[in-house]
């Protein structure tokens, strides 16, 4: 079986059991008032009540403002993303429409700035520098060199594409390099870097998963910009254990899929209810939905059973059994 279950013991002593499923917070793509306030910023305030385990925030965030000090405290394991997402003009797949990256300055000098001054008494998981563009052994020891000073956190190794050029990561190049990839908690990746096809990035994440575990590594990896419940459980089954985007903040959860809010909003609430109360009804009934998926993710790794995951059991047992097939056989 190549979906697991690890432990992610902070230095703070706080400890994660994975699969985690983390909300997301990004300034990108959300709308700024005429006071320049980001409409991230009131959604956080929003969301912070319902959030207890981890979410993730971006630091480019963190630099301009947008995320509150006192949200840091919220949750029990704070993931701090490098800020390469806001700054270039990336986007992850569940993105309605694409927006240029930001005009603002972002560099690793104020990534630096925002992990010093991260509070001493919150658990954070920092995340590496964005190197696309350069070969992933340099980027691996530049990571090696910031991170090593954050040694009180977690850290994540964010693998890029070596060429800004690449649609996708080279995972050849990921597998030479493998053995190195044990010097971080966890091993990240990029959804829309892994693949042209679900199966395509379901298959890389299997092959970066056994590469690791040949070398004894169980770091765990976690998928930026997969939050779904479809594809979710698909890369989860495919040996990825922690999970973030922003999905729940674009679409409404509903029997197993992502949909329209306020086709959510008019099936599960009523057409008579106003737009605002809709949306933040589906942020906390997201949230809840997260944390339910979580549960049943975990107790299908108790025996493998495809029928305790609620909605799609046999879609994925199949989709399961295609990725067996093109790895050579059942894991």
């Amino acid at each position: 079986m190549l979906a697991r279950s690890s432990k992610l013991r902070h230095p703070s002593g706080v400890t994660i059991t994975t699969p985690i499923l983390i909300p997301s917070f990004s300034s990108k793509g959300f709308s700024f008032e005429d006071d320049k306030t980001s409409e991230i910023t009131v959604i956080i305030r929003t969301a912070s009540e319902w959030l207890t385990e981890t979410a993730l925030v971006s630091a480019y965030d963190c630099h301009y403002g947008y995320v509150p000090i006192e949200f840091y405290s919220t949750v029990d394991l704070c993931f701090v993303d490098s800020g390469g997402y806001e700054k270039n003009n990336d986007y992850d797949l569940s993105t309605v429409y694409t927006t240029g990256g930001s005009d603002s300055v972002w560099n690793e000098s104020l990534l630096i700035n925002v992990y010093n001054s991260l509070p001493s008494d919150s658990s954070f998981v920092l995340v590496s520098y964005d190197l696309m563009g350069q070969p992933i052994l340099d980027q691996i020891e530049s990571s090696t060199k910031l991170l090593s000073n954050y040694r009180t956190n977690l850290c994540t190794m964010l693998l890029k594409r070596e060429q800004a050029s690449q649609r996708y990561i080279d995972i050849q190049s990921v597998l030479r390099y493998a053995n190195d990839l044990g010097r971080f908690n966890i091993v990240g990746l990029t959804e829309k870097e892994l693949g042209k096809s679900i199966l395509d990035r379901m298959y890389n994440i299997a092959r970066v998963r056994e590469g690791l575990d040949r070398f004894g590594i169980d770091s765990p990896i976690h998928i930026f910009g997969s939050l779904d419940p479809v594809t979710t459980i698909l890369y989860f089954l495919s040996g990825a254990e922690i999970f973030d985007g922003l999905t729940w903040l674009r679409y409404s959860y509903l029997n197993g899929v992502a949909v329209y809010t306020h086709n959510y909003g008019a099936l599960k609430i009523g057409i008579h209810q106003r737009d605002d109360y809709v949306k933040a009804k589906s942020f906390v009934e997201n949230i809840n939905y997260l944390q339910d998926l979580t549960f049943q993710m975990r107790s299908y790794l108790l025996d493998g059973d495809f029928s305790k995951l609620k909605y799609n059991a046999d879609f994925f047992k199949e989709s399961y059994n295609s990725l067996c097939s093109q790895l050579g056989g059942l894991r």
